[in-house]
């Protein structure tokens, strides 16, 4: 989707780079901090039109029944990746598939943290997961690898 330009009080932004220094990506940060807001008050009271957006994001299944909670997720720090998140990973030319559910993360009905999908997934084999998992969380419209996330959310 487009960028579009929001107009932020200069001195907030002078405070930001004071903050986390001349080379920080300043907008990177402030859409990490929107996107974190819109997921803590998914479940809030908002329009009609949220509600249908939203159910067309996970088409005919129930988010609910599908995932768990929409408030809740699984904590790996400093990440939250919220339930309904997926996580993907490619090995030897084949991705595979998981998903955060009821808290949890799910692969192929088994419950694993990052570092043990990781693994499962590379048969065993030692990975780091920061730079082996792709993660999509509800709302993002592309795949971003897991160190990116983390390093945008340390900065």
């Amino acid at each position: 989707m487009p960028n579009i330009a929001i107009p932020i009080d200069s001195e907030i932004i002078g405070e930001m780079f004071l903050r986390a220094g001349p080379k920080a990506d300043i907008s990177d940060w402030i859409e990490n901090v929107v996107r974190d807001y819109l997921e803590r008050t998914a479940d809030d009271e908002w329009s009609d039109a949220y509600y249908a957006y939203r159910k067309s994001q996970v088409g005919a299944v129930d988010f609910a029944a599908e995932f768990g909670d929409p408030k809740g997720g699984y904590h790996w720090a400093p990440l939250f990746l919220p339930n309904g998140t997926l996580i993907r990973m490619e090995y030897k030319k084949e991705v595979s598939g998981a998903a955060v559910k009821n808290n949890k993360i799910e692969f192929k009905g088994e419950y694993y943290s990052p570092s043990e999908l990781a693994r499962v997934i590379a048969s065993g084999t030692s990975r780091n997961a920061w730079r082996d998992l792709l993660i999509k969380r509800p709302g993002d419209t592309d795949w971003c690898l897991a160190d990116d996330l983390r390093r945008r959310m340390t900065k």
